[in-house]
């Protein structure tokens, strides 16, 4: 059976990328006191080469750069795609937590600014904090930098929940914190994880991909539980509201801006949708679809719906 997955695996990696790192300067980084310093910060990203315009993808927490292989090869192929590990995921670089959410929009604005990827000639593609990262770029940003934005199911609340340490006491994480962190090998990973449900409905391909990935060479996760947590647990912050940023923006009103949400948000239950359904309302060129009976990794469950979304977007 694992001969299998595997050779499904491969047959979804036809279109192979290339890896690379880039060092972003002046970035906040915790120390193992805890301390935070301003320092060199390196991101991996994964690049497959193709023609104008470049798509930027955007992971979810836990996730990384890897997971939306199969979308990519199905919707994109031919394309100039660019997928980041965020700090802390794949293989980019660690630090103790705190994960402050607003470092990781702060990171794709700098990585958008110091890589060469074509500025204005951009499409974002975000999911969970993906998409919140990739607002919160292209909102502070000074120019415009996307044409497009794809927003799948963003991280971003209702405004009033911004802030609020009554909603963030209340935030249980005690399950993220118990998840199994050490594996005898990435096969053994896959059989624990296919039958859960959180993970029953992925692609098997899909499923052994993020398996592949989420491992260091120590059959480790490397975005650790702690680390999770510490993110789910700053997310609510007032310092990560961005709707005072897209208001002030010169230049998100300009671009289409479409948003995927699941079902209806539930701020205790992970799999159920985190976006304001208002969100549509703060862009003027916003488009917003409610997958009714989807959650929230249904990018992962439902790959073949995403890969005709970016499709008809591209056209």
């Amino acid at each position: 059976m694992v001969s299998l997955h595997s050779q499904v695996f491969r047959r979804f990696l036809s279109n192979s990328p290339t890896s690379h790192f880039i060092t972003l300067p002046n970035r906040p980084i915790v120390q193992s006191n805890g301390q935070i310093i301003r320092d060199n910060l390196k991101l991996h990203y994964w690049e497959w080469k193709g023609h104008l315009p470049t798509i930027l993808f955007c992971h979810a927490a836990s996730f990384h750069a890897r997971c939306y292989d199969r979308i990519i090869n199905e919707a994109l192929n031919g394309h100039h795609v660019i997928s980041l590990d965020f700090r802390g995921h794949g293989r980019s670089q660690q630090h103790p937590p705190p994960y402050r959410f607003h470092w990781f929009g702060e990171d794709v604005l700098e990585f958008i600014e110091k890589s060469n990827i074509p500025k204005g000639n951009l499409i974002g593609i975000g999911h969970s904090v993906g998409g919140y990262a990739l607002t919160y770029a292209a909102a502070k940003a000074s120019r415009q930098l996307f044409k497009s934005l794809l927003l799948l199911d963003p991280v971003i609340f209702f405004p009033e929940i911004y802030g609020n340490t009554f909603i963030l006491d209340n935030f249980n994480v005690d399950y993220v914190l118990r998840r199994k962190s050490q594996y005898a090998s990435v096969d053994e990973m896959f059989s624990r994880l296919e039958n859960r449900p959180s993970f029953a409905n992925w692609p098997k391909d899909t499923l052994h991909n993020y398996c592949t990935n989420a491992l260091d060479d120590d059959f480790k996760l490397i975005c650790t539980p702690d680390v999770e947590a510490s993110i789910y647990t700053t997310c609510t912050n007032a310092e990560n509201n961005v709707y005072p940023l897209i208001e002030q923006s010169k230049f998100i009103q300009n671009i289409p801006v479409h948003i995927i949400r699941a079902t209806s948000p539930n701020f205790n239950e992970l799999e159920s949708s985190p976006t304001n359904p208002n969100l549509v309302q703060w862009f003027r060129k916003g488009r917003d679809v409610h997958l009714k009976d989807s959650k929230h990794l249904f990018p992962m469950e439902q790959p073949q719906l995403i890969s005709d979304l970016i499709k008809q977007i591209l056209k």
